[in-house]
């Protein structure tokens, strides 16, 4: 009788072997697709990198590089609120707001209309440039032109 326990649990675990490999079968061919495909990525990213470098030193070399500081993003946030606080701080209708920050009326009042608490979505560096530096001015700065 043991025997035949013996025999019969053997069975149970080659059967139990056999159809595993086949549930398994379709995610390693899917796996070992993947593999290859983030080899080939990773081989492109190598590619691209070293491409990257040697058009760098071609500009270089040309002596056309100019470098701009990076605008720390993470300093400088201009809220709704804070666009606000800077016109009420410097006294400006948002006509006079929107004239010194060279931009439409309508920009300003959206700007400050605004519910979210996170940065606006200021695209032109022109004008992000030119909000930091409305920040950094005082009532005094402005003298009498532009005020309500």
């Amino acid at each position: 009788m043991a025997n035949v326990m013996k025999v019969l649990k053997e069975e149970i675990s080659r059967i139990a072997r056999s159809e595993i490999s086949a549930a398994l079968k379709p995610v390693k061919s899917v796996n070992a697709s993947q593999r290859k495909y983030i080899a080939e990525l990773r081989r492109r990213i190598e590619l691209l990198e070293k491409e990257k470098k040697q058009l760098v030193k071609t500009i270089a070399k040309a002596g056309s590089v100019q470098e701009e500081t990076p605008v720390e993003t993470s300093r400088n946030w201009i809220t709704s609120a804070g666009i606000r606080a800077m016109r009420k701080r410097l006294h400006l209708s948002q006509k006079a707001f929107a004239k010194l920050a060279g931009v439409s009326l309508p920009t300003v009042c959206n700007w400050e209309a605004q519910k979210s608490s996170g940065k606006l979505g200021i695209r032109r560096k022109e004008v992000f440039a030119r909000l930091q530096q409305i920040k950094g001015m005082g009532v005094r700065d402005l003298g009498t032109a532009g005020r309500k």
